[in-house]
């Protein structure tokens, strides 16, 4: 496969490439070349493409402006602001593409304005707000993610516990409150990451179901990490699986 740097096709054949493809590998690496074609033309398309009557085309222009410009950014302002009318598309999978988009352009700004679609009935997007919030140091969207963790889908509250229990460091007996109704939850993902974000907080009620997770699994590395956290260990400090264990087994 041509490297998309090396690739010098028109970025019109690009955008046909990215629509008409047959799987959608073809289809992204279309997309990822446009990104490395960061002139002024590239933007001009996208932007073209995000204001067309085909919805096809709108969400195609989306995905070319959420990260124009490798290895460095370009346009971010003018990607950002043609993103924003998309919020309020009427077709789901470009409602989800801008909101992709704008966490990949600037997930601190585009957090006030994703969060006002939080509360759509399309899953897809409610899964795209949940995995834009993570990591934005913000009480707004601690609160939105908290309420994701509720959600009725379970890859809604799979990225949203994600989001509070690993991507976030805040600690309030709120999140931690939310943290532990998921170790409850249907899904063996939300459990899992309900776990870690307690280990994480040093959380004791995470022990029982850390412990499982490291007899069951004693490679299992992100068990390891999360054991080593709650039982206040040294950052960078390595301990063997079976000392993790035999601590875990003492509390």
């Amino acid at each position: 496969m041509i490297s998309p740097a090396n690739d010098f096709r028109s970025v019109s054949d690009f955008v046909e490439t990215a629509l008409q493809a047959d799987d959608d590998d073809a289809a992204r690496n279309a997309v990822a070349a446009l990104h490395w074609r960061s002139a002024i033309e590239t933007l001009e398309r996208a932007i073209a493409c995000t204001r067309s009557v085909d919805p096809a085309l709108r969400e195609c222009g989306a995905n070319i402006l959420a990260q124009l410009g490798v290895p460095e950014r370009t346009f971010p302002d003018q990607c950002f602001l043609a993103l924003l009318p998309l919020l309020s598309d009427d077709v789901e999978q470009v409602v989800a593409a801008a909101v992709y988009a704008l966490h990949y352009i600037d997930s601190a700004r585009g957090a006030a304005h994703i969060i006002l679609v939080a509360g759509h009935e399309d899953e897809d997007i409610r899964h795209a707000v949940a995995f834009g919030l993570g990591g934005v140091d913000t009480p707004a969207a601690y609160i939105t993610l908290l309420t994701l963790m509720q959600d009725r889908d379970a890859d809604v509250r799979n990225w949203a516990t994600f989001g509070i229990g690993r991507q976030c460091d805040v600690d309030t007996a709120q999140i931690r409150k939310a943290l532990a109704s998921a170790l409850s939850d249907d899904d063996d993902d939300v459990r899992r990451e309900g776990v870690i974000g307690l280990a994480l907080r040093r959380d004791v009620r995470a022990v029982p179901y850390l412990t499982r997770m490291l007899h069951d699994d004693p490679d299992d590395i992100l068990a390891q990490y999360s054991a080593a956290r709650l039982l206040g260990c040294d950052e960078g400090q390595e301990v063997a699986p079976s000392n993790l264990l035999a601590a875990l087994q003492r509390l």
